[in-house]
C-alpha cells in the first residue's frame, strides 16, 4: 500500500485550481528555534564585524533582534547580502565585499523538514531536488526602511511577478514549487502574501525592469488591471504553496514588528533549475536513497565554491534572467 498524503485531494484540487495553497501550520514552532538561534548569532557576529569596519555606528547588543535587525540594516543596506540564503543576484558589479550567502546548518534543515518535503511530496512526487532559486526574507515595519533598501523584496516592497521571471529558458518546463515558509506569523498587518488565484493559467506576464531595484522586475500596474488578490496570512511555521507562473506579490510591514519568512523552492530531480551558476541539492529519493544529501557543511561548501568560482571568473554568463518578460510597448 502506498503511504498516505500529506495534502488531502481536495487541496491538491485547490493547488491546481488557483495556483496555490496556504496552510496555516506546516513546522512546528518548536522547530523553528534552531534557525532563530542561527541568525541571532549571525547577526551578533556581524555587529561586531561592521562595527569595526565603521559600516555601523554601534553593535546595538541591548536591543530585541528584529529591533537590533531594523536598526543595522537602516545604517548599512547591504546587510541583507550576509543574511540570504542564495548569493546576490547581479549580473554586473559584484564587489566581493558583500557578494556572501549564509548557508548555515539550521538552514539546511528546513530545507530538509520533513513536513515541507511531505507537502512537496504530494505534489511533484517522491523524487525531490532543492532548487538553489531560495530567499530569506526578513522585512522590519516599512515606516523605518533606508531609502536604499525600501525596493528590494527580502526587506520592503516585494512588488507584482511570477517566479518563472528570474529563470533560464531551459527551466520553462521545469515543475516547480515554492513553499513560502513563514518564521513569523504573517498578517495582513506585516506583510503577508497575496495571490491571484488561477493565474498560473495565464501564461508569462509582461515583467518591466522596477526603478526601485533593477534585478527585481515587476509586472506594472496597466498589466494588473487594478487586480487585487487574495491575501494569504499563515500561523507561525504556516506555509504558503504556489506554482512558478502564480502572479503573486506581499503586502507592506505596516506593523511596528519583523515580519520573516523563508523562499524554498523545489522541483523533480533531473529538470533543470534554472539558475545554473547556483547549487542545489537532491533532498528526497525514493529510487536513489544514496544520492541525498544529508551533509549541511557539504551544502554550504558548495555555495562557496559557487561564489569563488563567480568571483574569479571562471562561471561565464549571467547569473540570472531579468529582461526575457520585459516589452517595451508597455513598460
Amino acid at each position: 500500500m502506498s503511504e498516505p498524503s500529506a495534502l488531502t485531494s481536495a487541496q491538491i484540487a485547490a493547488f491546481e485550481e488557483d495556483g496555490f495553497l496556504a496552510i496555516d501550520s506546516l513546522v512546528p514552532p518548536e522547530d523553528l528555534v534552531a534557525i532563530e538561534e542561527e541568525y541571532e548569532a549571525l547577526l551578533d557576529r556581524l555587529a561586531s564585524e561592521l562595527f569595526q569596519k565603521g559600516k555601523i555606528s554601534k553593535t546595538y547588543e541591548d536591543l530585541d533582534f528584529g529591533v537590533r535587525y531594523a536598526a543595522m540594516i537602516a545604517e548599512y543596506p547591504d546587510l541583507t547580502n550576509y543574511l540570504n540564503i542564495s548569493l546576490p543576484l547581479l549580473n554586473e558589479g559584484i564587489d566581493p565585499e558583500t557578494f556572501h550567502v549564509h548557508a548555515g546548518p539550521a538552514v539546511f534543515d528546513l530545507m530538509r523538514h520533513p513536513k515541507v518535503l511531505d507537502v512537496v511530496e504530494a505534489l511533484i512526487g517522491p523524487e525531490i531536488y532543492a532548487s538553489p532559486v531560495q530567499q530569506m526574507r526578513m522585512k522590519p515595519p516599512a515606516k523605518g526602511l533606508h531609502d536604499a533598501v525600501a525596493g528590494h523584496s527580502n526587506v520592503g516592497a516585494t512588488t507584482w511577478h511570477q517566479d518563472i521571471v528570474a529563470l533560464f529558458e531551459e527551466a520553462d518546463d521545469t515543475h516547480q514549487i515554492t513553499v513560502w515558509l513563514a518564521i513569523t506569523e504573517a498578517t495582513i498587518e506585516n506583510g503577508c502574501l497575496t495571490s491571484i488565484p488561477a493565474s498560473h493559467r495565464e501564461g508569462p506576464k509582461v515583467h518591466c525592469s522596477n526603478a526601485a531595484i533593477a534585478r527585481e522586475p515587476q509586472v506594472p500596474d496597466k498589466v494588473m488591471g487594478g487586480r487585487e488578490g487574495t491575501p494569504l496570512p499563515v500561523k507561525k511555521g504556516g506555509a504558503v504553496l504556489f506554482h512558478k507562473m502564480n502572479v503573486h506579490r506581499a503586502l507592506p510591514n505596516l506593523s511596528n514588528g519583523l515580519r520573516w519568512s523563508m523562499d524554498l523552492r523545489y522541483h523533480p530531480t533531473g529538470q533543470a533549475s534554472g539558475r545554473p551558476a547556483f547549487p542545489g541539492f537532491v533532498a528526497r529519493s525514493a529510487e536513489r536513497p544514496d544520492q541525498v544529501l544529508t551533509d549541511a557543511a557539504a551544502w554550504a561548501a558548495s555555495w562557496e565554491a559557487a561564489r569563488q568560482r563567480i568571483l574569479t571568473g571562471q562561471h561565464k554568463g549571467r547569473l540570472f534572467e531579468d529582461t526575457r518578460w520585459n516589452d517595451a510597448a508597455v513598460c
